[in-house]
This record gives structure tokens, C-alpha cells and sequence, in this order.
């Protein structure tokens, strides 16, 4: 039985905006702003080095992945292949751990928008939805 949960519509916002931090952070990387030089790997560049621009740009992508995938789980509709979901709540598990113990202050508080998104996947995705949750 599909449950509609799209009527939560300020979770729904609160994880929306986390996810457009992460794209403003990460396309920041790509472009070199200067806003990003301190909340990004760990905030230890001047200049973000060109190997650096480009692997950014690929979590770029997946952030946007992510997002269609997280939107799909929030209305209920069916996401493949299922074991997506339960990547993207380890992945992002790491992500918080890795932002929480980085040297830069700054890059610290990137760990409460990655929190909101793993608690989104894990709340929606793997507690919600029994097929996601296999070998949890």
C-alpha cells in the first residue's frame, strides 16, 4: 500500500533548502567562488585546484540525482533500482561525519544541512518504505 506523503509540506521545504545548500556549496567549488574557500574541502584552499573543480562537479550531478530520487521517495513513487536509496543514506552518513570533523569551522556547520538530508532518506526512504530497507 503506497502511502501519499507529499501533504508535509514544510519538511518537505526544510530538506528542499538543505539540498539547495549543498548545490550552492558545490557549484561554488566548480565556478571558484569565494564564499566556498572556507566551507569546502576542507576549507584549506585559496584556489580550488582544477582536480578538485571537476570531482565537485560530479557531486554536482549526483546532488541533483539525489534530489529527483528524494522527490520520488517523498510522493511515494517507486524508485529504481531500490538499493539507491540505502547508498545515498550511507553516503550521506559519511558526508556528515566527514563535514563534523573537518578543520574548517566553517565547513563544520555544512554538517547540519547533510544531517536533514540522511535523516530525509532514512525517514522516507528506509523506515517508510520496507523495500528499501532490505540488508539495513
Amino acid at each position: 500500500m503506497q502511502q501519499r506523503l507529499s501533504w508535509n509540506k514544510p519538511t518537505f521545504a526544510i530538506v528542499l533548502l538543505a539540498f539547495i545548500w549543498n548545490l550552492t556549496l558545490v557549484i561554488g567549488v566548480v565556478f571558484n567562488a569565494h564564499f566556498a574557500l572556507t566551507r569546502a574541502a576542507g576549507g584549506q584552499f585559496t584556489t580550488f585546484p582544477l582536480g578538485i573543480r571537476f570531482l565537485y562537479f560530479f557531486m554536482t550531478l549526483m546532488i541533483f540525482y539525489q534530489v529527483w530520487v528524494f522527490k520520488l521517495i517523498f510522493h511515494a513513487d517507486t524508485v529504481h533500482p531500490d538499493w539507491i536509496v540505502r547508498t545515498f543514506f550511507y553516503v550521506g552518513v559519511a558526508g556528515v561525519l566527514m563535514n563534523a570533523i573537518s578543520r574548517s569551522n566553517s565547513e563544520r556547520w555544512n554538517s547540519i544541512p547533510a544531517a536533514v538530508i540522511v535523516w530525509a532518506f532514512w525517514y522516507f526512504g528506509i523506515k517508510r518504505n520496507p523495500e528499501y530497507s532490505k540488508f539495513l
